[in-house]
């Protein structure tokens, strides 16, 4: 049966072929359902693109897509782990990125609070600058330390340690900034009796 069929269609190949759809149809049908071809210049005629846009269309949005994806991954996974920030202590200790990220922008906040609370008075931050940076080298050091040593949990205990003296010394000088603030505030009552 199938090469009766088949010898049928070879004979009268010819004849299928005259029963082609006519050249507008896509235009009618696009027409029909609201659209407006769009035509477009391939070679050496206009050719009606509808479906062509479309596509191109959806390609291009797709791309936009992934590279916003992409960026806003980025961006969150730097967020969450400072990746960007202290990279070598993210790939050390990933466990402890979160904790690190936390404790270095408290740092930074308190750090700009005292900078900003001693700006008239420089000797005083010079000062409190100055312990701060023994500590901040000191961490820097361990940082260092980091990839080579082979007791890397001990190391980033001791990073963290660090951290939280760094915020516990910037916490005591805002307190000592505060108080000589409200002492220079107060009002001075001489008694004399």
């Amino acid at each position: 049966m199938k090469s009766k069929l088949e010898r049928f269609v070879r004979d009268n190949r010819e004849d299928f072929d005259t029963f082609e759809p006519r050249a507008d149809l896509w235009d009618s049908i696009a027409q029909e359902l609201g659209h407006q071809p769009e035509r477009r210049w391939a070679g050496s005629v206009w050719v009606n693109n509808t479906f062509g846009n479309r596509r191109r269309m959806w390609q291009i949005a797709a791309s936009v897509s992934v590279i916003v994806g992409l960026a806003g991954g980025f961006l969150y996974f730097n967020n969450q782990y400072g990746v960007t920030r202290q990279p070598d202590v993210v790939a050390a200790a990933p466990a402890h990125a979160r904790e690190f990220v936390q404790y270095t922008r408290l740092i930074d906040e308190k750090r700009a609070e005292l900078k900003t609370l001693t700006a008239s008075n420089p000797v005083l931050y010079q000062e409190f600058s100055t312990e701060l940076n023994q500590l901040e080298a000191s961490y820097k050091n361990l940082r260092k330390e980091l990839p080579e040593n082979p007791n890397q949990e001990v190391l980033i205990q001791a990073m963290v340690q660090n951290l939280q003296l760094q915020i516990d010394l910037l916490n005591q000088q805002l307190m000592i900034i505060q108080r000589i603030k409200q002492q220079n505030n107060e009002p001075k009552t001489d008694q004399l009796i």
